[in-house]
């Protein structure tokens, strides 16, 4: 006659050739197997309608993770209720088992995308898309600033509605404060910029589709801003008041009139000053049309740059460290070009509208009835260019300086370097700019506003 299983039974069980089973009497299924290897494993066995045989396992017997005797009885017990209930017992467990693995599945994707947030998926992003590009720099700073309000924020939870609110909230942003740079414009460089980042995150499958495809382009007006003859005037009164490095950048940008981050970024290599006729050649890697381009320099840019003094930076470590002469021109850290051209403008604006009311008092009008308009760095290429046809210069050779690409035919066959009608063009630009601050005679007698 069989006996109910023990717990001694089932730990006192020995291996055999071959497997065997330990029947549990009153608990009908229930079995214990033993193995050749020595494990042992609760199992419940029953027959289906169809005359099949099924065996379930209910868990080990010994060693890690096993069962008691008490909890194998149990799941027995569990599994002859469902049949009872017309529940196939094996399909039971099969639904279950395959519940929990989606169950820790989904744990485990949740456990990854924590740490998922705006901030941590953008350095990775900036590793793997955006490091090595000549914009590299400039597009970090623009999406940090624009997306810092998402930092602690997963990017699969950034919804279509803020894509929509944030490309709304810098579109009135730019409205608002009056600034320089156009918001319109602005807003369709986030959009740009953020289309770029989650398209790369749906390529990465940490979110389901792009959240910034339903934002569509604001309309632009182009820009027609040119400083007149009085604004350059203020401005180059203002130059000389600004702390290095702006003062020299700033002038810079108005002599040569060449991109920001090109200024910005010039090295040291690519002048050549002690010539006859001093050149900057930009390197095609640096150029935003990829070719080399070669600016002449006017007399007072050469005096400038040779005035401004080699940054020194200390490379390697320890009994390695050595001093090494920075590659930047225009540098505060040594290892980096210059940044924070916004504040920078603010603060040559707000000196030349000083300036400007300054005057106006002196003429004995109103200060507060002198305002001037909103520009921005790249407005100072459109007022080279519009005063250098104003000068007579031919519309080829002002391309030629701005390093505007050259289309159909010309693109094909052109391929003069126009160096000396450059060189012309940058030498009257700076005559007139200097000639706007020049000395003049003058027979305007001053009174004080207000007296």
């Amino acid at each position: 006659m069989r006996s109910a299983l023990t717990a001694k039974a089932v730990e006192s069980a020995k291996p055999r050739a071959g497997r065997y089973a330990l029947p549990d009497a009153g608990h009908p299924g229930l079995r214990v197997l033993i193995y050749p290897s020595g494990v042992k494993t609760f199992t419940y066995r029953f027959k289906r309608d169809n005359g099949q045989d099924m065996t379930i396992v209910l868990g080990p017997a010994s060693g890690p993770g096993a069962i008691t005797l008490v909890q194998a009885r149990d799941a027995a017990s569990e599994a002859r209720r469902q049949r009872a209930q017309g529940a196939d017992p094996a399909d039971q467990k099969r639904a279950s088992r395959k519940a929990e693995m989606a169950r820790i599945e989904a744990e485990e994707r949740e456990a990854r995308r924590r740490d998922d947030t705006v901030e941590k998926v953008l350095e990775r992003f900036y590793r793997d898309h955006v490091d090595g590009l000549r914009s590299a720099r400039e597009n970090k700073l623009f999406l940090n600033r624009e997306l810092a309000g998402w930092f602690h924020r997963r990017v699969d939870d950034i919804s279509e509605t803020d894509a929509i609110k944030l490309i709304d909230s810098i579109r009135d942003r730019g409205r608002k404060t009056k600034r320089a740079r156009p918001s319109d414009y602005m807003a369709n460089r986030a959009r740009a910029h953020c289309r770029k980042f989650f398209n790369w995150c749906v390529q990465k499958r940490l979110v389901d589709k792009n959240p910034f495809h339903c934002v569509g382009a604001v309309r632009e007006r182009a820009r027609q801003r040119v400083l007149s003859d009085n604004e350059l005037r203020w401005l180059l009164l203002s130059l000389p008041q600004l702390d290095w490095p702006w003062r020299e950048f700033f002038t810079s940008a108005l002599y040569l009139g060449q991109r920001r981050e090109e200024i910005a970024g010039m090295r040291w290599q690519e002048l050549d000053l002690a010539e006859a006729e001093p050149t900057w050649v930009l390197p095609a890697e640096r150029a935003k049309n990829d070719s080399t381009h070669t600016v002449p320099l006017p007399a007072n840019m050469v005096a400038l740059l040779n005035g401004i003094d080699r940054v020194i930076v200390t490379e390697g470590v320890g009994s390695k460290a050595r001093e090494v002469t920075s590659q930047f021109v225009f540098t505060t850290t040594g290892t980096t070009s210059i940044s924070g051209f916004s504040r920078a403008i603010d603060r040559l604006r707000t000196k030349m509208l000083d300036i400007a009311r300054e005057e106006a008092i002196e003429r004995g009008e109103d200060p507060a009835s002198v305002a001037i308009e909103p520009w921005r760095l790249h407005d100072l290429r459109r007022t080279m260019a519009t005063n250098m046809a104003r000068l007579g210069v031919d519309v080829v050779a002002v391309e030629r300086v701005l390093n505007h690409t050259m289309r159909g035919v010309m693109a094909t066959y052109q391929r003069y370097a126009f160096l000396p009608e450059k060189r012309h063009a940058l030498n009257l630009w700076a005559s007139f700019l200097d000639e706007l601050t020049a000395t003049k005679d003058s027979n305007v007698v001053s009174f004080k506003w207000g007296t």
